[in-house]
């Protein structure tokens, strides 16, 4: 890689800090970089020069003319070397270096910027409160184990591009200004100047618009979209975030299905990844009963069991009155579970009963015989039912817990996770891939109690059940489909309602009057009027995904310029306050 200086058409530097090999021995060369570390041994200076592609080693001799410039050198300055490449001698080569079996003897320096003190060492080790790193993410950014996700970002970004391009999807963008609408989330609004007391909204994901796309006739959109949401923050959360975004016509959910795969195949193959298609496939019901969760983390083997026919005849009263009134009792293995104490235990109950559980019955089995504080309530038939239905073996333990089957598979799923921390089994695979589908289309709100969409309202009902739209729609289910990942909601979609009638029904079941659904989502309900064609489309996580395939335990390790849990931009102290003029022009007033 060179530079050309336009004054006088020489090269800036003729390599980068990462590219120099044993087959470049004897080349004169020109380095540029920042003075990554020095070292004197014995009167010579060593300098790691490096840049974003790697480290070059220079050595520079007493008898050089710019030795005692190097002396006076410190960390971060930004250096021009001219000089020769030089094989290390054998017992100096670096095997963890790709330069690793060279060195550039200076013949030349020239210092192009100082350094100020830095307010943290750059070392890949060095302990580093994480707002002082976002307060100097310029500084961050030097780092090698940082840079190197941006990096791998831009050249995933571009394998998408180019595999969605071979299928003919169009690259369109939409627009960032737009109207508030419901979609799951609080809206960032912008007060418009010229239209005093109106405002636009950030999207929350291009939604809409590429519904509208679809019935322009457009096929195949896809956009690697920002998306904007004012939520709660935590490690795999933004206020903006990026997401790979597409839409398709006249299609399946198992058409959108294998784009998808085949989009996820070429992406982990370019990071060195293999990963089989298809990707296993579950109802939620079903992977609800059986994980406690909709985004379970299939890498390992934990299932949950309904134990409710054990216990049909019990005469342990909390397990008999609860089945008598229509609830559910079911349990979960855990294998080497004695290691539990009696205080992790109770702690383990305090969490449960904290998520809303009555309690939690926990039955040891050690020397082929149950230990627990159940045990007296339990007959031997139902301990016996219990061991062939769990396959319990010695050193194992059994968690079992009953209420509602919503409220049960909650509390179930949180103790497969904390499980999975604590037993730590060995995981089946290195990518666990799972499509979950068939979501209910409606759910009851907890503070109106009304109806409202579970993903968005835009999802269409399975078709063999759009007729329980009139007498039971908290039981239709819908072609809504999530995308996870070892655990994580890696993206989300849906085949859509093309329907006017369908859609204004659904608005309505949420309480929407005519003349709020024409307000609020006018631009769709009328388009559907126009010969709307059978569409659906995905959006998937693109800083999780590259978050997963870095091994970063935060997003914010994989964008250039996050936000803090809080939402502040340390390094810009956004947000922050307008000034009176501005707020003049905008026909705003703070309220105090």
């Amino acid at each position: 890689m060179t530079t050309t200086n336009a004054s006088n058409k020489t090269s800036f530097r003729t390599h980068t800090c990462g590219e120099l090999r044993a087959a470049d021995i004897g080349k004169s060369v020109i380095l540029c970089g920042w003075l990554d570390v020095k070292r004197n041994h014995g009167g010579v200076i060593f300098i790691n020069l490096r840049d974003l592609y790697g480290i070059t080693q220079v050595v520079v001799k007493p008898e050089n003319p710019v030795f005692k410039t190097v002396e006076e050198l410190k960390s971060e300055y930004v250096l021009k070397i001219t000089g020769k490449v030089l094989a290390r001698p054998g017992e100096n080569t670096n095997k963890n270096l790709p330069t690793g079996e060279i060195e550039v003897e200076a013949g030349a320096l020239e210092i192009l910027n100082t350094s100020r003190p830095l307010p943290f060492e750059l070392s890949e080790h060095a302990g580093v409160n994480e707002d002082t790193r976002l307060k100097y993410r310029y500084l961050d950014l030097r780092r090698p184990s940082v840079s190197k996700n941006l990096v791998l970002r831009g050249r995933i970004a571009n394998v998408v591009r180019l595999y969605l391009n071979n299928l003919n999807f169009n690259e369109i963008e939409t627009p960032m200004l737009t109207k508030s609408t419901p979609e799951g989330a609080r809206d960032f609004v912008v007060p418009s100047r010229s239209n005093p007391g109106r405002f636009y909204a950030l999207p929350q994901s291009p939604q809409m618009f590429k519904q509208i796309l679809m019935i322009s006739g457009m096929d195949r959109y896809f956009q690697i979209a920002r998306a904007m949401r004012d939520e709660d923050l935590r490690a795999d959360r933004q206020p903006e975030h990026t997401q790979i975004d597409l839409e398709m016509s006249f299609v399946t959910e198992h058409d959108v299905a294998a784009v998808v795969e085949g989009m996820m195949k070429e992406v982990f193959s370019y990071a060195g990844e293999e990963t089989g298609t298809p990707f296993p496939e579950l109802d939620y019901e079903e992977v609800m009963l059986r994980y406690g969760s909709d985004k379970p983390d299939l890498r390992y083997a934990l299932e949950i069991k309904d134990c409710s026919a054990v216990f049909k005849d019990s005469g342990f009263k909390v397990f008999r009155d609860s089945l008598d009134s229509g609830k559910v009792i079911r349990g979960i293995k855990g294998e080497g579970g004695q290691v539990y104490t009696r205080g992790e235990l109770d702690k383990l109950t305090e969490l449960i009963k904290k998520a809303g559980a009555k309690g939690l019955v926990w039955l040891k089995y050690k020397n082929d015989q149950f230990d627990s504080p159940t045990l007296k309530f339990l007959g031997e038939s139902e301990l016996k039912a219990l061991k062939e239905l769990f396959e319990l073996k010695n050193g194992d333990i059994l968690f079992i817990c009953t209420d509602e089957p919503a409220k049960t598979a909650r509390y179930m799923g949180t103790l497969r996770g904390e499980l999975i921390a604590r037993l730590k089994p060995a995981p089946l695979k290195k990518w666990a891939w799972l499509w979950v589908r068939h979501f209910p289309l409606l759910e009851k709100d907890a503070e109106s109690g009304s109806w409202t969409f579970t993903h968005n309202p835009f999802t269409a009902p399975l078709p063999e059940e759009l007729h329980k739209l009139d007498s039971d729609p908290g039981n239709v289910r819908s072609c809504q489909y999530d995308l996870v990942l070892n655990g994580v909601e890696l993206g989300s979609g849906s085949v859509r309602n093309h329907s006017r009638a369908t859609q204004e029904k659904i608005f309505g079941l949420m309480g929407y009057s005519p003349e709020e659904i024409q307000r609020r989502f006018g631009m769709i309900v009328n388009a559907l009027d126009f010969g709307a064609p059978p569409h659906g489309g995905i959006g998937i996580g693109f800083d999780r995904l590259i978050g997963i395939i870095a091994g970063t335990d935060s997003i914010r390790d994989v964008i250039a310029f996050p936000k803090t849990a809080s939402g502040a931009c340390l390094m810009t102290d956004a947000p922050s306050a307008l000034d009176e003029k501005q707020l003049k022009e905008l026909h705003l007033k703070i309220m105090e």
